[in-house]
């Protein structure tokens, strides 16, 4: 591994900080723009669905509509990109089927229980964009009981990595823009979590194992707040600097594509990169417990994540606020001047 192989931007999802850059790699036909075309193609026909988080160009919903879906409702909180959604669907000649409807979810009524949930509300970590109210939410008042939802589970997986060589990390040039715009949104500068660009699997020192594993089907109804625990096992011998997190979602119950983020094609999620206080020398045949705890921060929607590795905190990740600068990789990172 060399330097410049990688580089750290700042986790978006949890913001309203998207342009039209992010926009259109969202539009790229990816294996996530595949698995979810592939399962909405199976779920829509004949069918009233609910897309929470059209976007900019109404993705799912026009899908959907093109599949042979009832009538579509599309919602959208950013007012900016609730009005090109609309503008995207007019374009489609799906206006008489598909309603753009600007705002969140959560205050949304609609005049027919959706029988499809289609939603990319997933963040790089999984739960991150708040996945698990909005769509308890939505399953409470939005949605029939029977309702099909899309993904049918998301998950986040956990490894230890070894960034050694790869020091120091230093933030892509092209992020900081988003960067500033998510301190703007939330008030001031924190540890916000970061992401790792580059060959993140080359990094991996250790198994890999799920620490969140969320379902949504109609007899389920997960829990907002959570504590998981795996345990990994060091495949060779090498200096710990750290644990990455990232997606993995099925979209169907019904088999089909499952998009993982550190092994697919996609640029919809990234790892997230959690720094150890400490690098640790770790061997071959050592096995490591990993516990995260997730609790909805104060604007009950999203979560903050606590991580201990062996029962020691290591990392506290809260989606706003929290201190700047508070370790010697953060300073590092957001240096002073």
């Amino acid at each position: 591994m060399t330097g410049p192989r990688f580089a750290l931007f700042p986790s978006m999802g949890e913001y309203r900080v998207y342009d039209d850059h992010v926009y259109d790699a969202f539009d790229a036909c990816d294996d996530r723009h595949r698995a979810y075309r592939d399962a909405i193609r199976a779920a829509a026909p004949g069918k009233v669905v609910l897309d929470i988080g059209t976007g900019r160009d109404a993705l799912w919903a026009i899908e959907a509509a093109h599949a042979g879906a009832r009538h579509v409702y599309a919602i959208e909180a950013d007012p900016h990109f609730a009005t090109r959604a609309a503008s995207a669907v007019e374009s489609a000649g799906l206006a008489d089927r598909v309603t753009v409807l600007p705002g969140l979810s959560t205050e949304q009524a609609l005049p027919t229980r959706a029988e499809v949930c289609v939603s990319e509300i997933v963040g790089n970590i999984a739960t991150a964009e708040g996945a698990i109210p909005v769509l308890n939410d939505a399953r409470s008042r939005l949605c029939t009981p029977t309702c099909l939802w899309i993904p049918f589970r998301i998950q986040t997986f956990a490894a230890a990595v070894d960034l050694s060589a790869a020091a120091p990390l230093r933030l892509a040039a092209e992020s900081l823009p988003y960067l500033h715009a998510i301190f703007d949104t939330t008030g001031a500068p924190f540890d916000l979590r970061l992401c790792l660009a580059g060959p993140a699997a080359d990094t991996l020192i250790s198994s890999c194992a799920p620490l969140e594993s969320v379902i949504f089907e109609p007899e389920s109804r997960p829990e907002a707040d959570g504590r998981s625990e795996v345990t990994l096992r060091i495949a060779r011998t090498a200096t710990m600097t750290g644990v990455l997190l990232w997606a993995r979602v099925a979209l169907s119950s019904r088999g089909g594509r499952e998009v993982d983020a550190m092994s697919g094609d996609t640029r919809a999620w990234a790892p997230v990169y959690v720094p150890l206080p400490a690098p640790a020398p770790v061997t071959a045949g050592d096995h490591l417990t990993l516990t995260l705890t997730r609790t909805t921060s104060d604007d009950a929607i999203h979560p903050d994540y606590d991580l201990a590795v062996d029962g020691r905190p290591v990392w506290r990740s809260p989606h706003h606020g929290g201190p700047f600068r508070a370790t010697p990789f953060y300073r590092a990172v957001f240096p002073a001047t």
